[in-house]
């Protein structure tokens, strides 16, 4: 079940994915005229004037706005038992000294 939010997060994740994914294609065929359909997309997202942008700085700045909606999973490392050493047996016995 989703939590609260979590279908929001999740679409808008896939909005900007989509887009990325649209954006990385045309740079990968060396296209440098951004589709309309695309330029919308990007208006919708707040990046004005996205014709006059090289697709490669217009990569950078989707995933920038992608990174926040990116779950960070956290590893606890575990923590190693430390063998308790008692202290008198840190210290020599007065027969061996």
């Amino acid at each position: 079940m989703l939590r609260p939010g979590e279908s929001e997060r999740r679409g808008s994740l896939r909005r900007l994915d989509d887009i990325l994914e649209s954006l990385e294609q045309l740079n990968l065929h060396e296209k440098t005229e951004l589709p309309d359909h695309v330029a919308e997309a990007l208006v919708m997202l707040g990046i004005e004037q996205p014709h006059s942008i090289p697709i490669p700085q217009l990569i950078e700045r989707v995933w920038a706005m992608q990174q926040p909606y990116l779950i960070t999973i956290v590893v606890e490392r575990r923590r190693r038992r430390r063998r308790k050493v008692a202290a008198e047996s840190t210290s020599l016995p007065d027969q061996a000294r």
